[in-house]
């Protein structure tokens, strides 16, 4: 690059009143390279012969970091265009706190775009989401439990006018594709981008699954609806077993309360014994296990062994 035209790089926008930079003072993170959706192959060459035309217009995006590095946040697909093509531009440098902070900025960059389609859509909205509610801690569980104050998936509806429920679904989407991610970088882009056609609900079904190792490595689209199909069917028995167990206690606690009721035809002496006996358990119980309702019980049962010994007190005017 000795001979480049872009050795020195014009500043539009700098905190520090700085004017240019040299070329070498950009640096380019893979992570955060790989942070934003690469462009199709389509739109990357489309974008490269608008910059030899046009030259490139929009200045490129710099985080300048404590340390003094320049780090590229916006702008590696029309970096590289000029590299290649030794084409000027200009940036602009700003200043974040930390790295949470230039992520926030990047995310909120990429929903400004028109031209996401669908999924990239949700899956920034989705991103921003988790971010959001990761930095206000407990405060949706709180107000779950109702208390007054805006969830964060209301705000983001009212922000990008969509239901509260669209934005719970774009996080479980979000989180889907970072879990492919961990496994195939790749994949991940190519659903992005529409190369391989998916199923949304299968990967939203990826961030339902408590641990996460349980699904191992996604190979490919087939690989994934397979997985898809094999949470589906263990969330159903899971789903089945719930109901059986369900359905057995509501059993158990039917014939429990059968066998407390008085038998009709029993003899005076039989009634006295069985109310004895159910005093004593529901004594036991409410001790054993603290129990309020247990001891409540009892003393209903006292009454009745009263009513037996020396029957019924009628009230006279």
């Amino acid at each position: 690059m000795e001979n480049s035209v872009i050795m020195e790089i014009p500043v539009v926008t700098s905190s520090n009143g700085r004017e240019s930079i040299h070329f070498d003072d950009i640096v380019v993170k893979s992570d955060l390279q790989n942070f934003i959706t690469p462009l199709s192959e389509d739109s990357k060459e489309q974008l490269e012969e608008n910059i030899k035309l046009n030259g490139c217009l929009d200045p490129l995006t710099l985080w300048e970091q404590e340390n003094g590095d320049l780090v590229l946040i916006d702008g590696h697909n029309r970096y590289d265009i000029c590299q290649r093509n030794d084409i000027p531009f200009k940036v602009r440098i700003l200043q974040f706190n930390n790295v949470d902070e230039a992520k926030d900025w990047m995310i909120n960059h990429q929903l400004g775009r028109r031209n996401l389609n669908p999924d990239q859509l949700s899956y920034f909205r989705g991103l921003k989401y988790e971010r959001m509610k990761k930095k206000r801690g407990g405060y949706d569980k709180v107000l779950s439990s109702g208390q007054s104050g805006d969830k964060t998936s209301e705000i983001l509806a009212r922000e990008f006018n969509v239901s509260d429920r669209t934005i719970l679904r774009d996080a479980e989407f979000a989180k889907g594709i970072e879990i492919i991610a961990k496994s195939n970088p790749q994949l991940k882009n190519d659903i992005l981008l529409g190369r391989v056609k998916v199923k949304k609900s299968d990967v939203q079904l990826l961030a339902q699954v408590k641990n996460t190792r349980q699904i191992g490595k996604i190979k490919n689209e087939a690989d994934l609806y397979n997985k898809a199909q094999a949470i589906r069917k263990s969330k159903e028995t899971d789903k089945r077993t719930q109901s059986s167990l369900y359905e057995e206690e509501r059993i158990q606690q039917a014939t429990d309360e059968l066998k407390l009721k008085e038998p009709i035809f029993t003899t005076k002496e039989d009634r006295i014994q069985r109310i004895k006996g159910n005093i004593i358990s529901a004594i036991n119980k409410g001790i054993q296990k603290q129990d309020k309702k247990a001891l409540k019980n009892a003393k209903n049962y006292l009454k009745k062994l009263e009513d037996e010994l020396f029957g019924k007190v009628k009230l006279t005017s």
